[in-house]
């Protein structure tokens, strides 16, 4: 393994309620950064971090589960932690030891208990949070009706660095907020994409999120 610097190492609990998809996305980032060749699958048992017989039985995470990944020259190491309340010791633990909270949240269920919970926990840490909003590629996933509900829980400081574009079944587009592209993945599920300037009424809304910073 490559020798890093403390200052090149980030700690990242990946927390949320339960069923929020916390351990497939540690999958997909693990893929993205090399460390897997492909995303395992919780009915078969072949997740990287559910590995306890319990948990391949149970197909849910029962124990914080640490990974880690290189990316650009930095040491990302994952906690990929339980969201179901009766391990929830298991994430309160991951967010004391963390640099960030990464607090998942289904794109069809939107805010849940364990999201205000994790948020709380994160809080009061002092850590910074950030909110991954998962699943997109569902039919009933509602992007917008989310962001407002956690501005109006977390207050107005939540903003969307990213912007699902035509969320659903085949969902590939993303708006970049930041930097006024829209990312177009290639759906043959190797990670590739396109950028492209953001126009038309993407920009606008866009320019509108500029804004309020």
């Amino acid at each position: 393994m490559k020798d890093y610097q403390p200052a090149d190492i980030r700690n990242i609990a990946v927390v949320g309620h339960g069923d929020s998809g916390k351990t497939i996305l540690c999958e997909a980032m693990l893929m993205c950064g090399g460390q897997i060749n492909r995303i395992g699958s919780i009915e078969a048992g072949t997740t990287t971090s559910d590995y306890h017989p319990g948990e391949k039985e149970r197909q849910i995470s029962i124990h914080a589960a640490p990974l880690y990944l290189d990316w650009q020259e930095k040491k990302l190491n994952l906690l990929d932690a339980p969201g179901y309340m009766d391990f929830v010791g298991e994430a309160i633990g991951a967010i004391s030891v963390a640099d960030l909270a990464m607090i998942v949240v289904h794109a069809v269920n939107g805010i849940e208990v364990g999201t205000e919970q994790m948020w709380t926990h994160a809080t009061n840490q002092g850590i910074p949070k950030v909110i991954v909003v998962n699943g997109f590629d569902r039919e009933h996933s509602k992007f917008d009706e989310i962001l407002s509900s956690a501005r109006e829980r977390f207050g107005k400081n939540v903003f969307p660095m990213q912007i699902p574009i035509s969320a659903g079944p085949g969902f590939n587009k993303v708006i970049d907020v930041m930097r006024k592209e829209i990312i177009t993945y290639q759906t043959d599920g190797s990670g590739k994409f396109t950028e492209d300037t953001a126009e038309g009424e993407w920009s606008d809304r866009v320019e509108a999120l500029h804004e309020e910073l």
